[in-house]
This record gives C-alpha cells, structure tokens and sequence, in this order.
C-alpha cells in the first residue's frame, strides 16, 4: 500500500485531467460533412477565395486589433488553436456513465488480481515464474498506476492482462507439481535419493501441504537406511538365516512400506520358511498318530493347514487323527454322563449326551441315558420351584399338582440324596399348607363381614375362623357407609393378629 500511495501522490502532481469542454469543441470543428457531388474545381476555388480573404483580414484588420486589445484575450487564441490539433492527437470522450462502468470494472478486476497474488505468493511463484512472473508484475502495476491516475481505460486491460498472466503461472505450478512428484518417485524407485530429495522439495516449495510430496520426502530421507538393511538382509539369506533376514527386511519395511524390493525379498524368504515349518510339523504329526496320540496328532495337522491349507495329505491324517479322537472321546463321555447322573448333575449329563448323539445319532447308550436324564431333571426343576416358592400352595390346584408330584418322586429307583431331601421337605410344606389356622375377626356388629373364597359372615362383634395358609381378603358392608376391603395373608405356622373390618366412613 505504501508503494501505492507513493505512486498515487506522483501521478497527482504529473497528470492534467483533460477539460471536457475543450475536448468538445475539437470534435465538432474536426467534424466537416461534405457535398458528395461537388468536384475538384469548386473545392479549389473555395480554398483560394478563403486563403484571399484571410489575406486580406491579416493586412488590413488584424494589427488595429491586436493594438486595441487586452493581454487577458489571448484565450480565445489558445482554444482556437487546440481546436485546430489533429483528430488522432485528442483523448476520446467519456459520458459519466461510462467512467462509473469503467472503474467499477477495474476495481472487479482488481479484487480478482488480489486473490491470485495471495495465491501466487502461497505457491512461492517469484522463485519458478520467470519472465512470466516479471511480466505478470509489470502489468500489476501499470494497471495500479492507471487507476490510481483515475484512467480506467487503461487500468482495466492492464488488470485483465495480468489476470491472464497470473492463470498461466497457476497452471504452470500444477503442471510442475505433477512432473516433480513423477520424477521423486521414479528416483525413489531407482534408488536415487538426492534426486528424489531435490523434485519433493520442489513440489513442497510451491504446495507446502502436498500430502504427496510430504510422503515422498520421508521415503527419500529414510532410503539409503533403507537400502542397507536390504543389504544386510540379503546377506543374511545367502549365509541360511532365514529368520535373521526376514527380520532385516521388516525393518526396511518399517521405514518404507512402499519400498518393493525389501517387499519382495521377504515374500521370498517368507516362503523358505513356510516350506521349512510346513515339513516339520507334518513328521511330527505323522509321528503322533502312529503312537495314537490322537489329540497332539490333530492339533499338529491343524498347526500345517494354518500354514498350507490346501495340502491334502494334512487334511487325510487329520481326518485320521480325528477318527481315534471320536472313538476315545465317545468312551470319555460316556463314563462322564453316567457320573454326573450319580451326582445329580441333570443338565450337565443332558449336555453331554446330546453332544454325543450330534456326533452319532445312532448311539443307544446316549439316547436312553439323554431320556433318563430329561425325566429327572424336569422332576427335580418343579420340587425346587414348589419348595422355593412354598406360597404357591396357597392355591388349591397348586396344592393338589403338587401332592401328586410328591407321589411321582417317591415312585423312583434309586432315588439320590438331593431326591430324597426334597421329597421330605415338600412333604412338610404341603402339611403345612394344608393344615387350618384359627383366625380371629372384629367388627362392630354392624358391618356385614364377607371373606372371598370362604363365605360371608354377617355382622358381629368377634368371630373366630378356621383357615388354610394363603392370601385373603375381607370386605364389610353398611347401609349409608362406604365398603372397606381388608388383604391379609395367613402364614403356615405362624400366629396371625386379629383383622379388624367395619366401616367407618359416612357417605355425604
């Protein structure tokens, strides 16, 4: 802005304006029409006549004015005499309107030439532009200095060839972001470093966030570390150590993922390793089976089809292995059912036998074990729900299921010490909860006192009932009095409180 206004104060004590009358009165004297059918001659004759008559006016008349005149009536003179200049030497004329379109144009242009400067200058244009970018400012400025002078006419093309300029520069610095970012990485692939350090730093010299250039650049400061340890991984390899160069290469892999030559040399000794555990374990597998070690035979054989999985002679002696596993594990499990039927262990014993027949479906043994197991266990899950739950047997059809439950469980063979237990303890919770309790009742003889499910007792000051374990409730009735509903609950073995029903409110 400084250089701006610099130049602004210098174009200020330098530049006329051009007074728009003068400029008027030159266009219409240069401005003559003409009788087309008029010829030579005449024109001759008029000019000799004028010449004669300004002759004439010069030697007779002229030096008796210009004694008789003022020295401040020279103007007229000098009007006369700009008037006369040629047509070409004159500025044209511009209306009002079209200063205002001319300047609202160059400020437009130059607001767009403000943001490709930002551009240009984030892109580092002034190191790689050239000529162009020699131009490009020129250009700047003269369109600056003309608008500055209010010359908009010539403001405006300055702007509008900078513009076109500046677009040349911006895909001038794509077309070299793409050229040096294939040059870094074709130097990379060749080994070059320096190289590929010099086109990265070029790229990220022009676009400093090129993700691209960015990676490149972290690759060619790691490639000569990376190059060495595929030379040390190769050396490794020729001397048979396949593990140690698997290694070196992983480590250059580390540095440069990207890096083929080091991807390479491991998929290589990768696969010499493979081949050397691939027949290490299958000799051991072999070896396994032989001796019936069905188990280790199976995992080794599971351990070579982890490495090779389409190797049919793995996959047979697994199949092998596999054969024996079953027929031990048969035998095992069936000595496990039959011990967790002794412990009373039901559900265990259900598992294992329909594991078993998923196996071979056909095994008696599992299917008559499978069905023992099911009847005891559902014997066993109802007597632990009605001895968890004793208040269940408040309800008389609950409390007659489970008196015949209780016949069915002593109707067992063989019947184990939790069988046994909880037949005795739901013997005694069905006493108890058949066993009646004497409840005693008040009232004030005026209530009529009703117990759902027993009867209605009437009214009556005190009054003693005979019921069974379970929940109740007990409503009382009185003309002109709202009905009270009492819940209460009589508990096997326990004394229960008199209940107390009447009523008390008033209805209004």
């Amino acid at each position: 802005m400084a250089n701006i206004d610099s130049q602004a104060t210098a174009h200020e004590d330098t530049i006329i304006p051009v007074n728009p009358e003068l400029t008027r009165i030159a266009a219409t004297a240069s401005f003559v029409p003409r009788d087309k059918g008029s010829g030579p001659r005449l024109l001759v004759g008029v000019s000799l006549f004028v010449a004669l008559l300004l002759a004439l006016v010069v030697i007779l008349v002229l030096p008796d004015w210009v004694a008789n005149e003022e020295p401040e009536h020279s103007a007229p003179v000098e009007l006369v005499a700009e008037a006369a200049l040629p047509e070409e030497m004159q500025a044209p004329v511009l209306s009002a309107e079209e200063l205002v379109a001319l300047r609202e144009e160059a400020e437009t242009l130059l607001a767009n030439l403000l943001t490709q400067q930002a551009q240009l200058d984030e892109l580092a244009a002034a190191g790689w532009g050239e000529g162009v970018w020699e131009q490009y400012q020129d250009r700047s400025r003269a369109g600056d200095d003309a608008y500055l002078a209010n010359a908009f006419q010539d403001a405006v093309p300055n702007y509008a060839e900078a513009l076109g300029l500046g677009a040349q520069l911006l895909e001038r610095s794509a077309e070299i972001v793409v050229s040096a970012l294939r040059a870094g990485n074709a130097a990379l692939d060749a080994g070059n470093a320096r190289l590929a350090l010099e086109q990265f730093q070029l790229v990220l010299g022009i676009d400093a966030d090129n993700s691209a250039a960015q990676r490149g650049l972290r690759r060619a400061d790691s490639l000569p570390q990376v190059t060495a340890l595929v030379r040390q991984g190769t050396e490794f390899e020729r001397q048979g150590d396949l593990a140690a160069a698997a290694g070196a290469f992983r480590n250059a892999l580390g540095l440069d993922p990207d890096w083929a030559p080091a991807r390479s040399a491991l998929e290589t000794v990768s696969m010499r390793i493979e081949n050397q555990e691939f027949d290490r374990r299958m000799s051991e597998g072999l070896s396994a089976l032989a001796t019936e070690n069905y188990d280790d035979a199976y995992d080794l054989f599971g351990e070579v089809l982890l490495i090779r999985p389409d190797s049919v002679d793995a996959r047979d002696a697994q199949t092998q292995a596999q054969q024996g596993q079953k027929l031990d594990e048969i035998a095992l499990v069936e000595a496990r059912a039959l011990g967790f039927e002794t412990r009373e262990l039901w559900d265990t014993a259900i598992q294992l036998y329909r594991g078993l027949l998923e196996t071979e479906e056909s095994l008696a043994f599992a299917q008559t074990g499978l069905e023992r197991s099911m009847l005891r266990a559902d014997l066993d899950a109802k007597l632990v729900n009605l001895i968890d739950n004793p208040t269940l047997l408040f309800d008389d059809r609950v409390l007659t299921d489970a008196g015949a439950l209780l016949d069915d469980a002593r109707q067992v063979q063989d019947a184990g010490g939790r069988l046994t237990q909880q037949i005795a303890d739901l013997d005694q919770l069905i006493v108890l909860a058949s066993t009646p309790l004497t409840i005693t009742f008040q009232s004030d003889e005026l209530t009529s006192v009703n117990i759902y499910r027993v009867g209605s007792f009437g009214t009556f000051a005190a009054k003693e009932v005979e019921l069974r374990p379970g929940n109740y409730r007990a409503q009382g009735s009185r003309n002109g009095y709202r009905d009270v509903l009492v819940d209460f609950i009589v508990r096997p073995g326990r004394q229960t409180a008199s209940i107390d029903v009447r009523c008390a409110e008033p209805i209004r």
